[in-house]
């Protein structure tokens, strides 16, 4: 073995791992720039969109780098970083990573109490902090989670927007060719969008080219393939309307609908009530905008009201996405954290799926990033990613250089 060869094997092994943790590691900067990422095709509207969302998005990168030349990637959140996030950051400069959180082991178990209010304000920090602490112990994310669950894990394509709509020439079969392209790239479950009476749409017009758009999409990817539905709120107010749409596509075995009306406990109930009655087995789907752990609970008992919870992966963090996961699996039902626009999230959501039971699936934009990294692939519906340590990211300096030095903020 060559000096370079030893050196590669030696940057991965327990024995660095251990040399690197002998002495305190602490935090000395933290990065945040803004990352430029972009979807696989141009990606049209949704119910509550005025525009559709094309081809490109932003979100905040983080990285936060300690004094032994090791640094943990993450995401922000929907919202750009304004001063009082800045300042509330602060609080990590000079802190050791292996105590911001309560450990077991090599495993987190909760927020350490120092850091307890800044975790809790900015739960999208578990991603770059769950990366820093994989890589500072030499263990991948999950593992900071708990046992392997599952080496594959499942997936499904959510780009699948109102393409009917925005290229009028070609109707609904821009939809099904979007699923079928779906489908032969790999993915064996889509989720489609409805609520095109909401705004795109005159009402019943869109209702019924909803219906449509779901039949046409069950004939065009086959009996095999798992089909969703996202009505993004898009029949607030309309419970007749919503109550159609699932029963006029009971025959297209709908394996969710998701978000038909904002969240309401008497509205589900009734729903759920009418599906039962019908036998009509299509899972109940929500949660994406909810903030809250608790704000499931009234929709878990005493009657499961909701069977998929989505959380969102960056909003919600490691800690809170688990903590669902628990809750639901306690009543039969599933956690499949919300992802969009962001590549980093759908990683979260991997390592998340690895390691815990109740998140039998990922959702994905299918979406890059220039400035990272990464390494995973799809194959036969499922996602695999190696046992690097951390969330398996690195950086593009040269990329990072062109696209994000130029809007960086330096905390240290």
């Amino acid at each position: 073995m060559n000096r370079r060869n030893f050196l590669t094997g030696l940057a991965a092994s327990p024995f660095l791992a251990q040399r690197r943790t002998e002495s305190t590691p602490k935090i000395t900067r933290i990065r945040l720039a803004t990352l430029q990422g972009r979807f696989c095709k141009f990606v049209t509207m949704n119910a509550y969109d005025r525009a559709p969302k094309g081809y490109r998005y932003e979100h905040t990168l983080i990285r936060i780098e300690t004094d032994q030349g090791i640094e943990g990637i993450g995401a922000g959140t929907y919202d750009r970083p304004d001063e009082a996030y800045v300042e509330s950051l602060k609080i990590l400069i000079g802190a050791n990573p292996l105590e911001i959180y309560q450990m077991d082991g090599e495993r987190i178990i909760g927020r350490a109490p120092a850091f307890d209010n800044v975790l809790k304000e900015n739960r999208h920090l578990d991603g770059p902090l769950y990366d820093l602490i994989g890589k500072l112990l030499n263990r991948p994310a999950w593992s900071l989670i708990g046992k392997s669950k599952r080496e594959r894990i499942p997936v499904y394509d959510s780009t699948i927007y109102f393409s009917d709509v925005w290229f009028k020439d070609r109707g609904i079969s821009a939809v099904v060719q979007e699923a079928q392209e779906s489908v032969k790239s790999g993915f064996h479950a889509i989720k489609v969008k409805v609520g095109r009476g909401y705004r795109w749409m005159e009402e019943a017009a869109g209702d019924q080219r909803d219906i449509e758009v779901i039949h046409a999409v069950r004939d065009g990817v086959g009996p095999n393939v798992l089909v969703m539905a996202d009505a993004n709120y898009g029949y607030r107010g309309r419970f007749d309307a919503a109550w159609r749409l699932i029963y006029e596509t009971r025959g297209d075995r709908l394996y969710w609908m998701e978000e038909i009306f904002p969240e309401s406990v008497n509205g589900y109930q009734i729903l759920r009530e009418k599906m039962n009655k019908a036998g009509i087995k299509t899972l109940i789907a929500a949660g994406e905008h909810v903030r809250d752990v608790n704000a499931f609970k009234p929709y878990l008992t005493p009657i499961r009201l909701m069977d998929v919870l989505q959380m969102d992966i960056r909003q919600g963090g490691f800690l809170d996405n688990i903590e669902i996961a628990h809750m639901t699996a306690a009543v039969g039902g599933v956690a499949i954290p919300h992802n969009w626009a962001s590549q980093i999230g759908l990683i979260m959501a991997i390592h998340l799926s690895r390691a815990v039971d109740a998140v039998p699936m990922v959702e994905s934009d299918r979406s890059t990033c220039d400035v990272l990294i990464v390494e995973y692939e799809l194959l036969n519906g499922n996602l695999v990613i190696p046992n690097k340590p951390g969330l398996g990211i690195e950086i593009d300096k040269r990329v990072y250089a062109r696209q994000c030095k130029p809007n960086e903020i330096v905390i240290a």
